[in-house]
């Protein structure tokens, strides 16, 4: 295969990739929420209560797109917002029982799903499945993006193992920002 029919397909399996992805995700969660409310009950789950600002550098988007997400989240019955702590101005943002319990559900629905798909692969293209990920992501980065950009921000559960961990310590010699 040359390169201009190796770019082609793989432009198309990514394509494909992708949209399983996607899939997987997507019955999870359609009828209950949307994805950005998803990605910020996960990022509140994982960093405990937060100000609006926080959630919106965590989910980089603006603070008023972020305290819209919120106003929706609150008449969902998804989180609390309570003045801050130690400002009362600013405003804090914290899960409730009901929030958690279906951020817990989603993520348990899609770990299984996933689950089943990798199940039918042998043990050693799950693992090359992996290692080729993990390589794809470290050549995007070094190329496109910082490790900063790319990084989930899984606050409390960061893994120093990271792919892009790794790639932020090989480049700047520090572990990413947990914030």
């Amino acid at each position: 295969m040359n390169d201009t029919e190796l770019l082609t397909e793989t432009e198309h399996v990514s394509d494909v990739f992708t949209k399983i992805m996607l899939d997987l995700m997507t019955p999870a969660i359609a009828e209950e929420i949307t994805m950005p409310q998803f990605q910020a009950l996960k990022h509140v789950s994982l960093h405990g209560s937060c100000s609006i600002g926080s959630l919106a550098e965590g989910l980089s988007v603006s603070q008023p797109a972020a305290t819209m997400l919120v106003d929706r989240m609150l008449r969902k019955g998804l989180v609390i917002r309570e003045p801050g702590k130690s400002d009362r101005r600013q405003a804090e943002v914290s899960l409730t029982s009901y929030g958690e319990s279906l951020l817990n559900q989603i993520e348990s629905e899609r770990t299984d799903r996933l689950s089943k798909i990798l199940s039918l692969m042998e043990q050693s293209d799950r693992e090359q499945f992996v290692r080729s990920l993990e390589r794809f992501i470290e050549a995007a980065l070094k190329l496109e993006r910082t490790p900063n950009e790319a990084c989930l921000r899984c606050g409390i559960e960061h893994h120093r193992d990271c792919i892009v961990n790794q790639l932020q310590l090989a480049l700047a010699g520090e572990d990413i920002d947990r914030t």
